[in-house]
């Protein structure tokens, strides 16, 4: 079981007058993982993100507008090999899914945005977990989340802009191991 906080960094596209781009701010939120040992080197881990919103504006031509915070639960599942699992630092890397639910809360009202409400994609992972006493650890991970790509619909449905956000998550957390 283990407890992170978990940074926000996404990696948006520039957009321009042909193609205008969903613009996510990045920021911190917690997460809750779970982690089952297959083998002493391979698991697979659960985790579970709060809620959190981020602020977001779509830009192209003319003025960025602001869209409103988008509101997002980045849940991952990993597979993860452990190179050195009966060492003080356990370095590993990991690969899988993630489901990021998604919603737009825009800031003008009567306004037509709308976004996409789940997004499924990869989950490429390397991190470590430093014992300090029998059970208990502190880990370290970074997560790129692929295809994290949703469809904002503006204008009455008259448009739609893809936002290439496709994240890195960094992250630092405490955890027991039982």
């Amino acid at each position: 079981m283990l407890l992170r906080a978990v940074y926000f960094a996404p990696q948006n596209h520039d957009g321009s007058a042909d193609s205008p781009q969903l613009h996510v701010t990045g920021g911190f939120y917690g997460e809750l993982s779970a982690a089952w040992y297959v083998t002493p080197v391979i698991s697979m881990e659960l985790s579970l993100g709060q809620v959190s919103s981020f602020s977001s504006k779509i830009e192209g031509p003319g003025t960025p507008i602001d869209s409103g915070p988008i509101r997002m639960m980045p849940n991952t599942w990993t597979l993860q090999y452990h190179f050195l699992p009966d060492s003080v630092v356990r370095p590993y890397l990991g690969a899988g899914l993630h489901y990021t639910i998604l919603s737009i809360q825009p800031v003008v009202v009567n306004s037509t945005y709308a976004i996409d409400r789940s997004n499924l994609g990869y989950v490429l992972q390397g991190g470590l977990d430093l014992r300090i006493t029998r059970g208990w650890f502190v880990n370290a991970d970074v997560r790129y989340l692929g295809n994290l790509q949703p469809q904002v619909t503006i204008d009455q449905g008259t448009r739609q802009i893809t936002g290439y956000i496709n994240p890195l998550l960094f992250s630092v957390g405490a955890g027991i191991r039982w």
